[in-house]
């Protein structure tokens, strides 16, 4: 009778009748100690009128009748507090032997419990026995222990560990749906089945008892908490309140977890023992802990296959696949990346993949950018960057001919450019000329889907390894505007040099870096990258809409038309160009000429400054030029 209120009768012997009332509380399995040697506690009987019969005795041999007093709520904090008209557990046995303190202890029938009711009115008790409710305890152990030292925690490590397989959600789902399922269940016939007052006193019980409830409620929450992520994952595009849920159902389900494990344990305890249960829970976080080591070596290990091993794709190829909607890829870097079956598990959504299928995910993992306007560009942890290596599918070459080698031992990976000059084109943007004694850039487009792709260049700001994507172009700009004599401060195109071009913000790591750098200093490059505009042939009508520095592929574009004016391509192209205002503009003058040269059937370039949009209806001016059905739109 472990951890009880006891009450007990007690015979002087074999010549002795009557028998003393001793108010107890066990402690542990070991023999109980009276209430007034605890802390607050108190002889609580207040009348007591008990015979012992012996078996050599007539009347009732071996038996002892016992009438005893006490108040219902004694006060007594080791006293359980008796309740009109609910039932309650009791618990009984005696000494085999009343002479021998060493016989050990009998239970009285077939039955060591009962249910008994106490009332006001003796027609409304009740009183009867009962099996042992062990077996019932055991077994709501050994589920609870299943669901939570078993089959939770093999459904949270499918989580964190294998987001990319096909149905992993699903698993999570099924997996951990039982273990809510199964405690829900089992806690609700434990209560029902063994429903007791409030245990009074610091116990094990009482702390396993209101542990598993509070568990319960989590547990039912969770559940609920679950659905809604899912749901929230796959339909809606609400980026606080995805990230908020996440984050909920995060940390309620490992609580809920620990929780568990630890109630178990108490559990246990409380029945027998948990040694045995501490041996599995030990083996459980070995087995834990191997698989977050194997985790963390499957990043090197990706990066190595993704290197090795990944077959060649080209952007072509990859966007057929999409328009065939076998696979939804995206890009990053030089990888082709099957999301497909990431969407559902994306932290910031299922939306923001959906959003950028077919394009090149570098920006978004690096900061500089986000899907949606209305969401801050967030820079992805370096595990998030290497998880990229697990969606990879396909590797694309780099164009060859874009860039000479000319020694063996660089590659396109890493490469070192040191910085020839860099001259204003506005205020608040710059040009800057990079030239390497490894690399040359080829000085024309050979082939159409050059255009438009960009360099990843990097370099450690303030201890931190900071990258960003600036789009390359092959126009001479100051040779463009002297054979349309356009007055122009454009500066010398270098033979064999790569040309930026980018805008220079107030919290722009990257681009006061690169503003504050002197001439011959050195970036790390790495390209070139990206599908670029995707233009296959120079040939039909295209439309383009570029803002701020969004307009420089579009250069080449322009440049190529202009080019080849002795010798007209069949294609046109008509481009917006939207700046804030005026002083941030560049190049409209260039292309405003090109567009008077060429003519409006061949190149047609329309400005929109931020401040005349409202003049000239350009919402209704791009519908206009949207329904022309152009083979493409950038």
């Amino acid at each position: 009778m472990y951890l009880s209120d006891m009450y007990v009768a007690v015979g002087g012997g074999s010549t002795t009748i009557k028998a003393s009332m001793l108010d107890l509380w066990s402690e542990n399995h070991d023999t109980p100690k009276a209430d007034s040697e605890y802390w607050n506690g108190e002889y609580s009987i207040i009348e007591q009128y008990g015979y012992y019969y012996p078996s050599n005795t007539t009347g009732s041999p071996g038996f002892i009748n016992v009438i005893f007093k006490r108040l219902l709520d004694t006060g007594d904090i080791w006293d359980t507090v008796i309740v009109p008209g609910r039932k309650m557990k009791i618990n009984w046995a005696y000494r085999r032997d009343p002479n021998n303190v060493n016989s050990g202890f009998k239970e009285h029938s077939d039955y060591s419990q009962g249910t008994i009711k106490f009332t006001t009115r003796i027609e409304d008790a009740s009183f009867s026995t009962e099996d042992s409710d062990y077996g019932g305890f055991v077994n709501h152990g050994l589920v609870m222990t299943a669901c939570w030292l078993i089959i939770a925690p093999i459904g949270i490590a499918i989580a964190r560990y294998c987001k990319h397989w096909r149905c992993w959600y699903f698993c999570h789902l099924i997996l951990l749906g039982v273990a809510v399922a199964a405690t829900i269940i089992s806690v609700s016939l434990t209560y029902h089945s063994h429903e007791t007052p409030y245990i009074q006193g610091t116990s094990k019980p009482r702390h396993h008892s209101r542990l598993g409830l509070c568990l319960t409620f989590l547990v039912i929450g969770q559940g609920v908490m679950g659905l809604i992520c899912g749901f929230l994952q796959s339909k809606s595009s609400h980026f606080g309140l995805i990230s908020q849920v996440r984050r909920i159902h995060k940390v309620a389900g490992y609580s809920m977890v620990i929780g568990g494990l630890l109630n178990n344990a108490y559990g246990w305890d409380v029945l027998s023992s948990a040694s045995v249960y501490y041996v599995g829970l030990a083996i459980v976080l070995g087995i834990w802990g191997l698989f977050e080591v194997r985790h963390q070596i499957s990043y090197w290990w990706a990066g190595l296959l993704c290197r090795r091993e990944l077959p060649a794709m080209t952007h072509k190829e990859a966007m057929d696949m999409i328009e065939e909607k076998k696979f939804q890829l995206m890009f990053y870097d030089e990888l082709v990346m099957n999301v497909k079956h990431f969407i559902t598990s994306h932290p910031g959504g299922g939306f923001m993949l959906e959003d950028a299928i077919g394009e090149d995910a570098g920006k978004y993992l690096v900061g500089c950018s986000s899907t949606n306007g209305d969401l801050l560009p967030y820079a992805h942890s370096r595990p998030a960057l290497d998880y990229t290596k697990k969606l990879a599918i396909a590797r694309v070459p780099y164009p060859e001919g874009y860039l000479e080698i000319t020694d063996s031992f660089e590659n396109n990976n890493r490469m070192s450019w040191k910085i020839n000059y860099q001259q204003d084109l506005n205020p608040s943007t710059k040009i800057i000329s990079l030239s390497s004694p490894h690399f040359q850039m080829s000085q024309s487009i050979k082939e159409s889907f050059w255009i438009g792709k960009h360099f990843k260049v990097t370099a450690k700001i303030n201890g931190t390894l900071t990258s960003r994507y600036y789009s390359a172009f092959f126009a001479d700009l100051r040779n463009w505007a002297s054979e349309l004599n356009v007055s122009s401060k454009f500066p010398e195109c270098k033979k064999g040099s790569i040309q930026l071009i980018y805008r220079i913000y107030a919290k722009g790591k990257m681009t006061q870096h690169m503003s504050s750098q002197e001439d011959l200093s050195e970036l790390q490059l790495k390209g070139p990258l990206g599908p670029g505009l995707m233009l296959n042939a120079y040939s039909g009508s295209y439309i383009g809409f570029a803002g701020g520095t969004g307009l420089i592929p579009f250069l080449d574009v322009a440049y190529l038309l202009w080019s080849t004016k002795d010798e007209p391509l069949p294609m046109s192209f008509t481009l917006f160009a939207s700046f804030r205002t005026k002083e941030d503009s560049f190049c409209l003058d260039l292309l405003e000429a090109t567009s008077r040269a060429l003519g409006e059937d061949r190149f047609k370039f329309i400005p929109v400054i931020d401040k005349q949009a409202k003049e000239i209806n350009f919402p209704d001016l791009v519908k206009k030029y949207a329904t022309m059905k152009p083979n493409n739109a950038w």
